[in-house]
């Protein structure tokens, strides 16, 4: 049986050093220049093209999935946006308005709290988990505009208990009850994913789940020359994101331009990521995404990463490869792929595109 401190050790890959809390930083309105920001400031690039169109990700309803009468047509809807988008939200979750609530209220408490009682949950050297920002390896590398806040939370034993806030003191319990009912509505997605593709996949193609909680302050000055999120592509199986106060700044790499999403009250932004395009050998595309900061107004948001069991090896389903379909995949153990992922930040690239991944 593996020991308590393998768990803990297949989450601590990622090396970081301490920075400067960025809510801190913005809340200091006189002295928020380009200078003293400079470390988050990028050079404009023409990729940077952001798109002015009608364009929006589609809309998918769980309770028309869910429902025999209405099935097929929404999982066909299903189908089209994992191949044709990467990216849909979906509406109908059924994650009580409650746990929403306290969800939103503990978490919006949680970044209120001065920080040195933030920082009581904060990051440890060479761990992930906890309150801060992650990936930073030099005095030289350009940051992102957040401050975060990385839990473990699916399954049970693989929990390390110290980042988790105790204040308020039902911080604790809200994160329990909303990382269960992301789980039951990621089953429900990967039923009709599943479905959908011919195939059997189990619960352990998702039975890791890591909530990364995340605060953008505004940026009234050069706000459109850094970035909440650099570039990338997600490390998971499927990624649910919930935009709490529903200001936008999520935009999607779409025909090269970047395509803002506009969130919808009470929907979860639901995007394909790099572990699930493997397993379908790219019939389902993991798109590049990043988030861009608010002149004006905060920003929180909780993204849930659903990954593979740590020792499980993914790569493309057979079933898709039997009609002999060019495998464009290796197939590897989930721990030798988050070694390569957590140990780098990967700012700008797409974690499929480096060599480990591809035949």
């Amino acid at each position: 049986m593996e020991t308590k401190q393998a768990a803990e050790a297949k989450w601590s890959h990622g090396k970081t050093i301490p920075v400067k809390n960025v809510q801190a930083l913005a809340s200091d309105a006189a002295e928020l220049t380009e200078e003293a920001i400079k470390r988050y400031i990028r050079p404009a690039r023409t990729s940077d093209v952001v798109a002015h169109s009608s364009q929006s990700i589609p809309i998918i309803d769980l309770a028309r999935l869910l429902d025999s009468q209405t099935y097929r047509l929404e999982a066909d809807r299903l189908k089209s946006a994992c191949e044709e988008w990467g990216f849909f939200q979906v509406q109908n979750h059924g994650i009580p308005d409650t746990v929403l609530e306290n969800m939103r209220n503990d978490l919006e408490h949680f970044f209120r709290l001065p920080l040195d009682e933030k920082n009581k949950f904060g990051q440890l050297p060479g761990d992930l988990q906890g309150y801060g920002q992650a990936f930073v390896e030099s005095e030289h590398q350009t940051l992102d505009w957040c401050d975060r806040l990385y839990l473990v939370t699916q399954p049970p034993q693989e929990r390390e208990m110290r980042p988790w806030p105790t204040t308020p003191a039902s911080f604790r319990e809200s994160i329990e009850s909303y990382s269960s009912e992301l789980m039951r509505v990621t089953g429900s997605l990967m039923g009709i994913i599943a479905r959908n593709l011919g195939v059997e996949l189990d619960r352990d193609t998702y039975a890791n789940q890591a909530l990364r909680m995340t605060y953008y302050p505004a940026c009234p000055v050069a706000h459109d020359k850094v970035l909440g999120i650099s570039p990338h592509s997600d490390i998971s199986i499927l990624t649910l994101v919930w935009e709490l106060n529903l200001v936008e700044g999520l935009q999607i790499k779409r025909q090269d331009a970047w395509v803002p999403v506009k969130p919808h009250p009470k929907a979860l932004v639901v995007n394909v990521g790099d572990f699930l395009e493997i397993l379908t050998n790219g019939k389902y595309q993991s798109i590049e995404h990043r988030v861009a900061i608010n002149p004006h107004k905060e920003r929180m948001s909780i993204s849930a990463f659903h990954l593979p069991k740590y020792d499980m090896s993914v790569g493309p389903i057979s079933e898709i490869l039997a009609g002999g379909e060019l495998k464009k995949y290796k197939t590897l153990r989930v721990d030798e792929v988050a070694k390569v992922v957590f140990s780098s930040k990967l700012d700008g690239k797409k974690t499929k595109e480096y060599a480990m991944f591809s035949v």
